[in-house]
């Protein structure tokens, strides 16, 4: 089959969870004997200097980047407040440029599938009708709605408050009027999929979850002498990510760091505000800031928490550390998607008092700390080889491509 990936953000370097996901799939997807072309926008918020020269990816035929101004801006915002029924989320993604590119790719390439990532590619339905027969593949990250409405929930003042929920009402109905205007729905998660299936969804639908390649993933460093120490990585410029560490570092690490004063806290994330960096260095946290490589980072002698409590999608470095053997402490809410059991291949915490519990049960036990480990890894590679997955959602294009 010929495919045409497209990205609201180029996918490389794969450092965040979502660039990791879109280039994954591209890469299961050329493996998976698909010929394989990819169109993303190169936007200004996160610019990939080299764009489409960077990425290397056997089997991908061809790639473009379109440059995107998509920075936020006062008179853009109000304007889009006051007068646009379209979220200014999805208004900022929209390029003239980037849709005649699109377009003359269409009508080039012969394409069996499209494939939009994510939400806010939407608005190119219409253009990519007129250029293509084509099925198009809608595939959610995440519902993208449940984000903002966290936001709007925890805003600090009056006026964000109300803007963020104006603007979460604006994303659901937009997400909704979206629902069938595919061909085909990929979700991430089966969360996902079932709200997507409530908001009206009646076309072909596949679970497609996240995958990773086991060969490639450092496994974590098992020195039995070395000191266990705690981690958490994640963008720091994402509210959810940004709530779960401050309560973690407020409710349960001030608390642990006291019973075990040598134990140390590393944290690794992208875009961190001033205001954090400096609460992190007054508690005695070893902030990394990004970090090129989070299967080095992870790789280290320690207990991964995920203190996670809203958001939408699935955590893509909650896998990659089940790969990496890591003993994982988390919330259920955090797995979802996950088919991980508690006590088995991850602790399940939902307050301070279970993270707490289980972190002294983990340093103090290291049978129970390596076993986690090794059960973590068998079921990554049941579940989450992205060979296989590639060739599952590979087969369900064929059911349906033109």
């Amino acid at each position: 089959m010929n495919i045409l990936v497209v990205c609201n953000k180029f996918p490389y370097p794969p450092r965040d969870g979502g660039s990791l996901a879109t280039f994954n799939m591209i890469r299961g997807l050329a493996g998976a004997g698909n010929r394989v072309d990819l169109l993303a926008m190169n936007t200004k918020r996160h610019y990939s200097p080299e764009g489409a020269r960077s990425i290397d990816i056997a089997g991908l035929n061809r790639v473009r980047d379109v440059f995107v101004d998509n920075t936020i801006n006062i008179p853009g915002l109000l304007y889009n407040l006051l007068f646009s029924s379209v979220p200014y989320n999805a208004a900022r993604f929209f390029s003239r440029e980037f849709q005649a590119v699109l377009g003359e790719m269409l009508r080039e390439g012969n394409y069996d599938i499209v494939q939009l990532e994510g939400l806010y590619l939407a608005p190119y339905i219409k253009p990519i009708r007129e250029n293509t027969q084509a099925k198009i593949v809608y595939r959610a990250h995440n519902i993208e709605y449940r984000i903002w409405d966290s936001y709007s929930q925890n805003a600090g003042n009056l006026f964000k408050k109300l803007y963020l929920g104006g603007l979460k009402e604006k994303i659901r109905n937009f997400e909704r009027e979206f629902v069938n205007k595919y061909d085909l729905l990929v979700a991430i998660t089966g969360a996902d999929l079932k709200e997507l299936n409530l908001m009206g969804n009646d076309k072909p639908s596949v679970v497609s979850p996240f995958g990773m390649y086991p060969g490639e993933i450092p496994v974590k460093d098992d020195n039995a002498s070395d000191d266990i120490c705690l981690q958490y990585i994640g963008a720091l410029d994402w509210l959810p990510n940004i709530e779960s560490l401050n309560w973690f570092i407020d409710r349960v690490w001030t608390r642990i760091k006291s019973k075990y004063p040598g134990l140390k806290f590393r944290v690794a994330g992208r875009n961190a505000s001033r205001g954090l960096v400096k609460k992190m260095a007054g508690k005695g946290i070893e902030f990394h800031g990004e970090v090129k490589d989070s299967g080095y980072f992870l790789s280290q002698n320690g207990i991964f928490v995920v203190p996670l409590f809203s958001g939408s999608g699935i955590r893509v470095k909650i896998i990659e550390a089940l790969f990496m053997k890591k003993a994982i402490i988390a919330t259920s809410f955090a797995v979802t998607g996950i088919p991980v059991e508690n006590g088995k291949n991850i602790l399940l915490a939902d307050n301070e008092n279970e993270f707490i519990g289980h972190i002294i049960k983990l340093l103090e036990d290291r049978e129970l700390f390596a076993g986690l480990g090794n059960e973590a890894g068998e079921l990554s590679a049941a579940c989450f080889d992205n060979g296989p997955i590639a060739g599952e959602l590979s087969a369900f294009y064929k059911k349906y491509a033109v």
